[in-house]
Protein backbone atom coordinates (compact mmCIF):
# COMPACT_ATOMS: atom_id res chain seq x y z
CA UNK A 1 0.00 0.00 0.00
CA UNK A 2 1.36 3.49 -1.27
CA UNK A 3 0.27 6.45 0.11
CA UNK A 4 -3.37 5.81 -0.18
CA UNK A 5 -4.40 9.57 0.56
CA UNK A 6 -3.42 11.22 -3.46
CA UNK A 7 -3.30 15.01 -1.71
CA UNK A 8 -0.39 13.96 0.98
CA UNK A 9 3.07 13.26 0.55
CA UNK A 10 4.51 13.63 3.76
CA UNK A 11 3.71 14.15 7.56
CA UNK A 12 5.59 16.28 10.17
CA UNK A 13 4.76 15.36 13.78
CA UNK A 14 5.68 17.65 17.16
CA UNK A 15 7.24 16.43 19.51
CA UNK A 16 5.75 17.13 22.59
CA UNK A 17 2.52 17.43 22.93
CA UNK A 18 1.51 15.45 19.90
CA UNK A 19 4.12 12.39 20.00
CA UNK A 20 4.53 12.55 24.06
CA UNK A 21 2.67 14.21 26.49
CA UNK A 22 3.23 18.00 27.04
CA UNK A 23 5.44 19.32 29.76
CA UNK A 24 2.93 21.77 31.20
CA UNK A 25 2.34 19.84 34.07
CA UNK A 26 5.71 19.34 35.08
CA UNK A 27 6.86 22.64 35.06
CA UNK A 28 4.04 23.51 37.60
CA UNK A 29 5.27 21.01 39.72
CA UNK A 30 8.33 22.26 39.41
CA UNK A 31 7.18 25.76 40.80
CA UNK A 32 5.48 23.84 43.51
CA UNK A 33 8.43 21.58 44.25
CA UNK A 34 10.73 25.07 44.78
CA UNK A 35 8.69 26.58 47.64
CA UNK A 36 7.71 29.80 45.37
CA UNK A 37 4.17 27.87 44.34
CA UNK A 38 1.79 29.96 46.62
CA UNK A 39 3.78 33.63 45.43
CA UNK A 40 4.29 33.21 41.97
CA UNK A 41 1.27 33.82 39.52
CA UNK A 42 1.53 31.06 36.73
CA UNK A 43 1.27 33.25 33.39
CA UNK A 44 4.37 35.28 35.20
CA UNK A 45 6.29 32.72 35.50
CA UNK A 46 5.85 31.58 31.89
CA UNK A 47 5.95 34.92 30.68
CA UNK A 48 9.63 35.26 32.07
CA UNK A 49 10.57 31.64 31.72
CA UNK A 50 9.51 31.11 27.82
CA UNK A 51 8.96 34.70 26.94
CA UNK A 52 6.12 35.20 23.93
CA UNK A 53 5.04 31.79 22.87
CA UNK A 54 3.70 33.26 19.77
CA UNK A 55 6.61 34.85 18.31
CA UNK A 56 10.34 33.79 17.67
CA UNK A 57 11.69 36.98 18.98
CA UNK A 58 14.72 37.77 21.25
CA UNK A 59 14.05 36.31 24.61
CA UNK A 60 16.79 34.19 26.24
CA UNK A 61 14.44 31.17 26.24
CA UNK A 62 13.80 31.46 22.05
CA UNK A 63 17.55 32.22 21.82
CA UNK A 64 18.34 28.96 23.94
CA UNK A 65 15.81 26.61 21.64
CA UNK A 66 17.93 28.26 18.96
CA UNK A 67 21.19 27.45 20.06
CA UNK A 68 22.41 30.76 20.29
CA UNK A 69 23.40 30.39 23.92
CA UNK A 70 23.80 27.74 26.81
CA UNK A 71 21.79 27.71 29.57
CA UNK A 72 23.95 29.98 31.86
CA UNK A 73 23.79 32.51 29.45
CA UNK A 74 19.92 31.94 29.90
CA UNK A 75 20.00 31.82 32.77
CA UNK A 76 21.69 35.49 33.70
CA UNK A 77 19.62 36.61 30.97
CA UNK A 78 16.37 36.12 32.75
CA UNK A 79 17.53 37.01 36.36
CA UNK A 80 16.54 40.42 35.60
CA UNK A 81 13.40 39.55 33.84
CA UNK A 82 11.98 38.00 37.39
CA UNK A 83 13.85 40.63 39.10
CA UNK A 84 12.45 43.35 37.56
CA UNK A 85 9.22 41.83 38.41
CA UNK A 86 9.80 41.74 42.01
CA UNK A 87 10.54 38.07 42.49
CA UNK A 88 13.57 37.71 45.72
CA UNK A 89 14.30 34.10 44.31
CA UNK A 90 12.90 32.18 41.29
CA UNK A 91 12.75 28.54 40.50
CA UNK A 92 13.66 28.04 36.61
CA UNK A 93 13.50 25.25 34.21
CA UNK A 94 15.62 21.79 34.96
CA UNK A 95 19.23 21.96 33.29
CA UNK A 96 19.12 18.47 33.04
CA UNK A 97 17.56 15.66 30.81
CA UNK A 98 15.48 14.76 34.11
CA UNK A 99 12.53 16.62 32.22
CA UNK A 100 12.03 14.30 30.00
CA UNK A 101 11.33 11.44 32.74
CA UNK A 102 8.22 13.15 33.42
CA UNK A 103 7.55 12.83 29.77
CA UNK A 104 5.26 9.73 28.58
CA UNK A 105 5.33 8.94 25.18
CA UNK A 106 1.17 8.70 23.21
CA UNK A 107 1.19 4.75 21.83
CA UNK A 108 -1.49 5.73 19.58
CA UNK A 109 0.30 8.79 18.07
CA UNK A 110 3.59 6.44 17.70
CA UNK A 111 1.53 3.97 16.14
CA UNK A 112 0.27 6.20 13.40
CA UNK A 113 3.55 7.84 13.47
CA UNK A 114 5.00 4.01 12.10
CA UNK A 115 2.19 3.43 10.12
CA UNK A 116 1.97 6.28 7.86
CA UNK A 117 5.38 5.81 7.00
CA UNK A 118 5.05 2.34 6.28
CA UNK A 119 2.16 3.24 4.02
CA UNK A 120 4.97 5.15 2.02
CA UNK A 121 4.45 8.87 3.09
CA UNK A 122 7.28 11.00 4.10
CA UNK A 123 7.68 11.28 7.60
CA UNK A 124 9.43 14.24 10.00
CA UNK A 125 9.79 15.40 13.63
CA UNK A 126 9.83 19.43 13.85
CA UNK A 127 10.51 20.56 17.68
CA UNK A 128 11.70 23.26 19.26
CA UNK A 129 13.97 21.68 22.08
CA UNK A 130 17.52 22.78 23.83
CA UNK A 131 20.82 21.08 23.88
CA UNK A 132 20.63 20.45 27.66
CA UNK A 133 17.31 18.09 26.60
CA UNK A 134 19.04 16.84 23.51
CA UNK A 135 18.13 12.68 24.76
CA UNK A 136 14.86 13.11 24.12
CA UNK A 137 15.81 12.03 20.73
CA UNK A 138 17.63 8.38 21.62
CA UNK A 139 14.72 7.49 24.57
CA UNK A 140 12.25 8.46 21.71
CA UNK A 141 14.23 6.45 18.91
CA UNK A 142 13.29 8.90 16.92
CA UNK A 143 15.64 8.38 14.11
CA UNK A 144 14.45 5.06 13.08
CA UNK A 145 11.02 6.35 13.82
CA UNK A 146 10.52 9.07 11.10
CA UNK A 147 12.47 9.98 8.20
CA UNK A 148 13.55 13.60 9.40
CA UNK A 149 14.00 14.92 12.56
CA UNK A 150 14.61 18.57 12.95
CA UNK A 151 15.45 20.01 16.23
CA UNK A 152 15.39 23.86 16.48
CA UNK A 153 18.48 24.17 18.83
CA UNK A 154 20.31 22.19 15.60
CA UNK A 155 19.21 24.16 13.35
CA UNK A 156 19.35 27.98 14.15
CA UNK A 157 15.59 28.36 13.83
CA UNK A 158 12.17 28.01 15.93
CA UNK A 159 8.70 27.64 15.11
CA UNK A 160 6.94 29.82 14.39
CA UNK A 161 9.65 30.88 12.18
CA UNK A 162 8.44 30.10 8.86
CA UNK A 163 12.12 28.79 7.77
CA UNK A 164 11.69 26.23 9.76
CA UNK A 165 9.13 24.80 8.24
CA UNK A 166 10.41 25.17 5.03
CA UNK A 167 13.84 23.32 6.03
CA UNK A 168 11.73 20.58 7.04
CA UNK A 169 9.66 20.47 3.63
CA UNK A 170 13.11 20.52 1.92
CA UNK A 171 14.74 17.93 4.28
CA UNK A 172 11.82 15.76 3.15
CA UNK A 173 12.11 16.65 -0.58
CA UNK A 174 8.01 17.10 -0.80
CA UNK A 175 5.74 19.81 -2.11
CA UNK A 176 5.06 21.96 0.56
CA UNK A 177 1.31 22.23 0.05
CA UNK A 178 1.45 18.45 -0.10
CA UNK A 179 2.55 17.87 3.42
CA UNK A 180 0.86 17.72 6.35
CA UNK A 181 1.75 19.60 10.04
CA UNK A 182 0.34 18.38 13.57
CA UNK A 183 0.98 20.36 16.46
CA UNK A 184 -0.94 21.62 19.47
CA UNK A 185 0.13 25.55 19.74
CA UNK A 186 -2.25 27.22 17.72
CA UNK A 187 0.46 29.62 16.78
CA UNK A 188 2.31 27.41 15.44
CA UNK A 189 -0.75 25.81 13.28
CA UNK A 190 -0.86 29.21 12.17
CA UNK A 191 2.61 29.91 11.17
CA UNK A 192 2.68 26.45 9.00
CA UNK A 193 -0.62 27.63 7.13
CA UNK A 194 0.74 30.54 6.61
CA UNK A 195 3.42 29.01 4.28
CA UNK A 196 0.99 26.58 2.45
CA UNK A 197 1.40 23.66 4.64
CA UNK A 198 -1.94 21.40 5.37
CA UNK A 199 -2.41 20.83 9.26
CA UNK A 200 -3.94 19.11 12.02
CA UNK A 201 -4.23 21.22 15.45
CA UNK A 202 -3.72 18.82 17.77
CA UNK A 203 -6.14 19.02 21.12
CA UNK A 204 -5.75 15.62 22.11
CA UNK A 205 -3.60 13.38 21.00
CA UNK A 206 -5.42 9.89 20.59
CA UNK A 207 -8.44 11.68 18.96
CA UNK A 208 -6.12 13.22 16.31
CA UNK A 209 -3.60 10.06 16.01
CA UNK A 210 -7.16 8.34 14.49
CA UNK A 211 -8.08 11.15 12.73
CA UNK A 212 -4.82 10.92 11.09
CA UNK A 213 -4.93 7.38 9.90
CA UNK A 214 -8.83 7.81 9.18
CA UNK A 215 -7.49 10.49 6.64
CA UNK A 216 -4.69 8.80 5.47
CA UNK A 217 -4.90 5.47 5.10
Amino acid sequence: MRRPNPNVDAVIFDFAGVLSTSPGALMLHHIEASGNGDDIDLMSFMGIILGPLTEDGDHPWHQLERGRIDFDEYLAGIEPLWRSAGYEAFPTPPRSDDLLSGLSQIPEMIEAARAVRNAGYGTAILTNNIKEWGAWRTLWDADNLVDVVIDSCEVGMRKPNPEIFELTVEQLGTPIHRTLFLDDFPWNIEGAEAVGLQTMHVTDPVAAAAALLDRLL
